[in-house]
């Protein structure tokens, strides 16, 4: 693909870098992480209008 095709796209390309895989298995921030399962257990999802 030349440059100028590449700026005609409408969808973005994103390149993720290999360096975050070390990341892939690991959580964060449980405390976070725990509180979010906690909301959605309780309120649960969004409805999306169709």
């Amino acid at each position: 693909m030349t440059l100028e095709e590449l700026n005609k796209r409408k969808t973005p390309i994103v390149i993720i870098d290999k360096s975050l895989e070390k990341y892939k298995n690991i959580v964060l921030f449980p405390e976070k992480l725990a509180r979010a399962n906690d909301v959605l257990k309780r309120i649960g999802l969004p409805k999306l209008p169709k």
